[in-house]
């Protein structure tokens, strides 16, 4: 059965988490965050070890365009 992590990012992570998750081909969706500049994206999983390295990728990939 899957399970469901939430993750919290800020609005204009969206479009590099969507990629990233997209890519790897995870079912999710997505609901308003705690104040209007954050996104909840609710993720579908069955082992935490397989969620992980997408997360990191695209938090990697978000540090990257922040120093952009």
């Amino acid at each position: 059965m899957a399970k469901k992590a939430a993750v919290m990012i800020d609005g204009w992570k969206l479009g590099i988490f969507i990629k990233h998750l997209d890519r790897a081909k995870r079912v999710y969706t997505q609901h308003p965050g705690i104040t209007k500049d954050y996104v909840l994206l609710k993720v579908e999983y069955e082992w935490v070890s397989d969620l992980s390295p997408i997360i990191e990728a695209a938090n990697t990939e978000c540090e990257n365009a922040k120093r952009d």
